[in-house]
C-alpha cells in the first residue's frame, strides 16, 4: 500500500490496479492543475543616489580657500571653493573706469547732436556738421555697449573663480588643497545627493514579463535585516546586459528615518500572483543525465493504462509543487510515485489508498 501526500492545488487520484498479462508497475498519479500561485523572489541590489557629481572649476587658478572637506553636508548654492581672483578684480576695476568714460562720451555726444539738430532746423548750422555729430553719437553708443559687454564678461570670469554646490548633498571626496594650482575641468570635489535615494537591481531577463506587470516590492537593507522599506515606484530600464542577460529595475524608496545611504547593499523582495499557473508535485520530475527534465504521464491505450514520457520546462518553485510552462497540459495525469525506471509504453497499475 502506498500512502499519498497532498500538495496545494493538486488533486491525487487512485483506482484499482490492473492485473492482466505482464505485471503492471504500480504508480501513484496526480493531476496537473491550474491554480492561483503567489510567487516571491529576492534579488540583491545597491542603494544609489539620484544625483552625484564630480565638481570641477570653470577656470584655471590657485586655490585660495577650500571651505569643505569629505563628509561635509552642503546646501545648493553654497560656495565650496574660491580661487585667487586678484588679477580678475584688477581687470574689472579697469573696465569699470572705461565704462564710466564711455558713459561720459555718450552723454557729451548726445548734447552736441541735440544742439546741432536744433540749429540745423533754423539754417544756422551746416547740415554736414549735424550729420557728423549724429554719427559721433552712434559711435559713442556702440562704444558704451562694447565696454558694457566687457564688464559682463569680466564679472562672469570673476564668478568662475568660485565653485558653487549644484544641489544639496554630502562631499564624498576632496581632490585639491589650498595653495594648489588647478586647471579648468580638473575634478576637485565629489558631491553625492543623500535624499530621494533609490535602489538598482539587475533582474534576469526571464523575469521581464513579471516586472512589466509591476509586482509589489519592498527593500530590505542588509544592515537592517529586520526592517523593510516601502517602494513608491519602480522603473524598468529595457536595456539588457548582453553578457549577464539582465536588465535594470530602479526603485524609488520611502525612507522617512533616513536608514539608507548611497552604496549600501540591499535586497529587493518582489511578490506577484499568477491566476493560471499549471502546477504538479515536485516528485513527478525526472532529471536526465543530459540535463533534460521529464515527467511520466499515464494515458489509456486499448483499455489499459500505459506510461508516456514528456519533456517539460519548469518555471517557479512553489513549495511542494512546481510551475510547468511547457510540455504538458491541464488535466494530464502525471506519475509522482513509481516513476523510477519506467519505460515508454510500460503498463502501469494505478494504486489506490
Amino acid at each position: 500500500m502506498l500512502f499519498l501526500r497532498l500538495a496545494a492545488g493538486v488533486a491525487i487520484f487512485a483506482v484499482g490496479s490492473l492485473a492482466s498479462g505482464e505485471e503492471p508497475r504500480p504508480v501513484v498519479l496526480a493531476v496537473a492543475t491550474k491554480a492561483t500561485a503567489r510567487s516571491t523572489i529576492e534579488l540583491p541590489g545597491t542603494v544609489t543616489p539620484r544625483r552625484e557629481s564630480s565638481l570641477s572649476t570653470r577656470t584655471a587658478g590657485l586655490v585660495r580657500h577650500l571651505r569643505v572637506d569629505a563628509g561635509h553636508r552642503v546646501k545648493q548654492g553654497e560656495v565650496l571653493m574660491e580661487l585667487d581672483d586678484a588679477l580678475a578684480e584688477i581687470v574689472l576695476v579697469r573696465i569699470a573706469a572705461e565704462l564710466a568714460q564711455a558713459e561720459w562720451r555718450l552723454a557729451d555726444a548726445q548734447r552736441l547732436e541735440e544742439e546741432a539738430r536744433r540749429l540745423a532746423s533754423t539754417g544756422a548750422f551746416a547740415k554736414s556738421e549735424a550729420q557728423s555729430r549724429k554719427t559721433a553719437l552712434s559711435v559713442a553708443d556702440a562704444e558704451l555697449h562694447r565696454v558694457t559687454a566687457l564688464e559682463k564678461e569680466q564679472r562672469e570670469l570673476l564668478d568662475r573663480h568660485r565653485l558653487i554646490a549644484p544641489f544639496d548633498g554630502v562631499i564624498r571626496a576632496k581632490h585639491a588643497e589650498e595653495g594648489e594650482w588647478v586647471e579648468t575641468g580638473d575634478p576637485v570635489l565629489e558631491l553625492v545627493e543623500t535624499t530621494g535615494l533609490r535602489m538598482d537591481v539587475q533582474v534576469p531577463q526571464e523575469l521581464y514579463p513579471v516586472m512589466a506587470r509591476k509586482p509589489s516590492a519592498r527593500v530590505i537593507l542588509d544592515v537592517y535585516s529586520d526592517r523593510s522599506l516601502d517602494v513608491k515606484s519602480a522603473t524598468v530600464v529595457p536595456l539588457k546586459d548582453a553578457v549577464t542577460r539582465t536588465f535594470l529595475v530602479r526603485m524609488e524608496m520611502e525612507d522617512p528615518e533616513s536608514l539608507a545611504a548611497p552604496g549600501m547593499s540591499a535586497r529587493a523582495r518582489f511578490e506577484w500572483l499568477d491566476e493560471d499557473a499549471l502546477q504538479i508535485p515536485r516528485d513527478a520530475l525526472i532529471r536526465e543525465p543530459g540535463g533534460d527534465i521529464r515527467v511520466w504521464i499515464v494515458t489509456e491505450r486499448d483499455g489499459e493504462s500505459v506510461a508516456q514520457s514528456r519533456e517539460v520546462t519548469i518555471g517557479r518553485r512553489l513549495g511542494e509543487v512546481l510551475e510547468i510552462t511547457a510540455g504538458i497540459q491541464e488535466g494530464d495525469r502525471v506519475v509522482v510515485r513509481g516513476n523510477e525506471n519506467l519505460t515508454e509504453g510500460r503498463r502501469v497499475a494505478i494504486v489506490s489508498e
